[in-house]
């Protein structure tokens, strides 16, 4: 691809249009909301918008903008209220959007406030929930988000069936980072397998130079055993298989196989957890869901999933160079406590701004953001292992090091990018 793609303003802005204000984007989990009158400060693609719950459970989506003047209706991250009412001239709004008082109405002209466009907090058409996990569109017309999602979903069922009691619950505060770089290249490199050993060269060598650290209880040995996976052979990074599915979406099996992270763990904890999920499900069943072992699960155009420690990335835009990456995690509903403790760990020693490997991660993109700028190719290539994937199906198939990710992304962005406007499509 020509690496305009990461640095034109116009493309950006194109982006924006026909992607990001058409396609199915994660705006919030149910749980933020659980109550009528529960708010979430939120994003559709570039617009600020507030999740908020009705009366009778109705989950809308709202533009945080007073249709009078333009003032954002709410500042704060989450909150609750019957009523939304714009501080500047107390317009009131209830759950779907619709005035229910303004000071003075008998100053503004009738055919003016009878006009629903005028008077109502404009919403996003279209707002569906998938066990749980909101999903937008600004498209009043298009793909449904099952249609949407298509193999991908499994990710999300992964996760919510790892809950002894059947759902999860977002718990804890946001992690934000911002990078000076393009949104595309953060989805690129978390499934790209040839990096980690040279990316994370300086964390692997830390790690090995104290392997006994490894064995160490808590956060620290935790932190150990992640960076000593990031350490793998190039050719055990091709024995991992990548998994693409249609609309771009793609997932990676998981390296994480020693200690507090593998898949299936040995210790007092674990086995509790295990006894509370065969319990709910059955012993067949519980073995079944703990099998599924992938790492980042990619929802394109801008989720990344991580089923296993109950984490969800979402990246947002902000300019042609300029993107905000934001972290959440959920517990297990019906878990023991101590549970989410390896989610907390996993998330702060992996996506926060805290953390060794998304600092080397950020600084390759801010490096790549500034080489496109450079002299040199106009192209980019992204063949690596081309020939060896595979259609099997119901999904595409390659080995680790294969760069067929980023195809897959780039063919989901060529299909959005080339239809001009949200009827057309």
């Amino acid at each position: 691809m020509h690496r305009s793609v990461y640095t034109d303003p116009t493309v950006f802005a194109a982006e924006q249009e026909r992607i990001f204000r058409r396609a199915w984007l994660y705006v919030g989990h149910e749980s933020q909301v659980s109550a009528a009158g529960d708010w979430l400060l939120t994003r559709l693609g570039p617009d600020e918008m507030i999740l908020i719950r009705g009366e009778e459970g109705a989950l809308s989506l709202l533009h945080n903008r007073c249709p009078h003047r333009g003032s954002r209706l709410v500042s704060g991250e989450r909150g609750h209220s019957r009523h939304l009412i714009c501080p500047y001239h107390a317009w009131s709004f209830d759950s779907a959007g619709t005035l229910t008082g303004l000071p003075l109405p008998e100053g503004y002209p009738e055919a003016y406030l009878h006009d629903a466009s005028a008077r109502n907090v404009a919403r996003a058409p279209r707002v569906e929930s998938y066990r749980g996990f909101v999903f937008a569109s600004h498209a009043a017309q298009g793909p449904s988000l099952a249609e949407f999602l298509q193999g991908i979903a499994f990710a999300i069922d992964n996760l919510v069936d790892r809950a002894p009691a059947g759902r999860v619950t977002q718990v804890g505060g946001a992690l934000r980072m911002v990078y000076r770089g393009n949104w595309k290249l953060f989805m690129e490199n978390a499934v790209d397998l040839v990096h980690p050993g040279v990316v994370h060269a300086s964390a692997v060598t830390a790690a090995r130079s104290d392997r006994d650290a490894a064995s160490l209880p808590g956060v620290t040995g935790q932190v150990v055993q992640m960076q000593l996976a990031n350490g793998l052979r190039p050719a055990d990074w091709d024995e991992l298989s990548i998994h693409g599915f249609g609309g771009g979406h793609v997932s990676m099996d998981s390296f994480y196989r020693q200690g507090v992270i593998a898949a299936q763990r040995d210790d007092p904890v674990f086995r509790r957890y295990f006894d509370a999920l065969a319990g709910a499900n059955g012993e067949s069943r519980a073995r079944e869901i703990l099998a599924i072992d992938r790492f980042n699960n990619l929802v394109w155009p801008n989720v990344s999933i991580n089923s296993r420690f109950q984490a969800m990335r979402v990246v947002q835009p902000l300019a042609p160079d300029l993107t905000q990456v934001t972290s959440w995690c959920f517990a297990l509903d019906g878990a023991p406590d101590e549970m989410i403790r390896l989610t907390l760990r996993f998330l702060t020693a992996a996506a926060s701004p805290a953390s060794l490997v998304a600092a080397d991660d950020l600084e390759v993109f801010e490096r790549c953001q500034r080489g496109f700028a450079g002299q040199g190719p106009e192209w980019l290539d992204v063949s690596r292992g081309a020939r060896r994937d595979r259609d099997s199906g119901s999904e595409w198939l390659a080995p680790g090091t294969s760069e067929m990710p980023i195809r897959l992304q780039f063919g989901a962005w060529r299909r959005w990018m080339a239809v001009a406007s949200a009827a057309a499509s």
